[in-house]
């Protein structure tokens, strides 16, 4: 009877831990206001930080989907989006192999001003706790790093 007990017991624990357990999403950790830190052209053998216009302002990621950045100049509106690519391939014995991963895309808009961004991340990844946010585009013998802080 006390063994039965302690079964059931632990059966409704599981259930209750595992049901208040929200799915880490990525979109879920991207929402809220984040500043653009650091970019850094990152090459094999020589890294040089990048000035941008856009470290002195604030990016907004929003549940809907939309996006703002507000700075001196003005504010820009448009939208963000995470996509799941399955970037796969097949090996020389015709094997698939699935390499799936998550793109962010940014697009800011503020025409009377005259500026637009258009930034796409071929991947990111979330440090600190989800405090950091480090966003990368690929080039060809390249890449560069954009190193945003949660505000």
């Amino acid at each position: 009877m006390q063994a039965k007990l302690y079964s059931l017991s632990f059966i409704v624990l599981l259930v209750v831990t595992f049901s208040s357990c929200k799915k880490w999403l990525p979109e879920n950790r991207i929402e809220g206001s984040w500043q653009l830190t650091e970019i850094q052209k990152r090459r094999p053998f020589a890294n040089e930080n990048v000035q941008s216009q856009y470290k002195s302002g604030t990016f907004t990621f929003f549940e809907d989907r939309t996006a703002r950045y507000a700075d001196a100049n003005g504010t820009m509106q448009g939208s963000w989006e995470i996509r799941s690519i399955d970037n796969g391939y097949r090996d020389n014995d015709g094997n698939w192999h699935s390499e799936t991963k998550n793109v962010l895309w940014l697009k800011l808009y503020d025409f009377s001003s005259n500026r637009v961004i258009d930034w796409y991340f071929d991947r990111f990844d979330f440090r600190n706790s989800g405090r950091s946010l480090f966003a990368f585009m690929n080039g060809s013998g390249y890449d560069y790093r954009y190193c945003f802080n949660k505000r």
